[in-house]
């Protein structure tokens, strides 16, 4: 009780100390979720336009609901600049507070939803390019016709994203897992292969040792943080690195597949990436005694979420739907064709 008092009486820690001035708690009653919604978006963004593309709206129709704010509450709630517009003090009490009101209604309206067993709704998903394309892609169908109330909006792109900031509800992610503010749910480690084309193999041989790579034509991926290595080990052994060499590298993975494939030379890559060709026969795995990697760090494939967050029923029947499709050992690890 001494906390609550203490809390009440501190009213300037509060937008509660400016209702006491200029009719602002009347202004507040005027105030509409979607317009609150607005605000905290161009807070979190610092702009009308980035906003109004978002929303699909005219950047004059996110500056007009802000005015509207501004004189209901009888306070100056943004500072405009030619660039780029920043709260004031007010603004940022109010952006505190909205977030948390926001937060609430979003609960409340999952809450109401999943009274229902069939989820619904729209799930906001962002996924890397290649594996999208080819590991999520191919269910899309079967999960709307199971599930015809969800609504899905995809977007792939291979660059950092943040999920609040963004509004995405779900991340596909692969690699190391080390953003502690992100919940996560694993499908499996990413497992790598080493392959050539059969017609290399022939004109080359197939190594039995990874020191014999120094004699193969190599096909390394290279990006921003230079070419990379590739690791070896036996039976739980230690990892040994080799740099190699080759006519290719590049920092796109299906031109160096491709490459790989035309009888130029070996790949490292992961089983999700070359699967289908291994199945197909265009490319031939080698050294399967030993287990390869690009990296010491374990890498892992998951579905993520915001720690913040809870898991609403319509995320987690899509996390729910791509387990069972991928399976415990996933289809690519297995060697199959994933029967849709």
């Amino acid at each position: 009780m001494a906390v609550l008092c203490d809390k009440w009486e501190h009213t300037d820690n509060t937008f509660a100390h400016y209702a006491q001035h200029g009719g602002t708690m009347q202004g507040l009653n005027e105030l509409s979720f979607k317009a609150l919604r607005l605000f905290v978006a161009v807070l979190d963004h610092g702009s009308f336009s980035e906003v109004a593309r978002r929303e699909s709206l005219a950047p004059s129709s996110i500056s007009r609901q802000i005015q509207l704010m501004e004189q209901a509450l009888g306070q100056q709630l943004l500072y405009r600049h030619t660039r780029a517009v920043t709260p004031t003090e007010a603004g940022r009490l109010l952006g505190r507070h909205a977030r948390v009101m926001l937060e609430q209604l979003e609960v409340a309206s999952q809450a109401l939803q999943e009274q229902d067993s069939e989820p619904s709704g729209l799930v906001r998903i962002n996924a890397p390019m290649v594996f999208g394309q080819r590991h999520l892609s191919p269910w899309l169908g079967a999960l709307c016709r199971r599930y015809p109330k969800l609504q899905l909006d995809i977007q792939q792109t291979d660059t950092y994203v943040d999920p609040l900031q963004d509004g995405t509800d779900l991340l596909f992610r692969i690699g190391v897992l080390n953003d502690s503010s992100m919940q996560a749910r694993i499908f499996a480690p990413q497992r790598f292969r080493i392959a050539a084309s059969p017609a290399y193999l022939v004109r080359h041989g197939t190594p039995r040792h990874p020191d014999e790579l120094l004699n193969h034509q190599c096909l390394a991926y290279k990006g921003i943080t230079g070419q990379q290595r590739w690791f070896f080990r036996r039976d739980q052994g230690d990892w040994t690195p080799y740099s190699v060499k080759g006519p290719i590298t590049g920092n796109h993975a299906d031109t160096l597949t491709h490459a790989a494939e035309q009888g130029l030379g070996l790949v490292v890559f992961p089983s999700w990436l070359i699967g289908e060709s291994l199945r197909a026969g265009t490319l031939q795995a080698v050294l399967t005694e030993y287990e390869v990697a690009t990296t010491l760090e374990p890498q892992q494939i998951a579905a993520l979420w915001p720690g913040s967050r809870r898991l609403s029923l319509k995320v987690r029947t899509v996390i729910d739907y791509f387990v069972e499709c991928f399976g415990a050992v996933p289809y690519w690890d297995r060697g199959e064709v994933p029967v849709v």
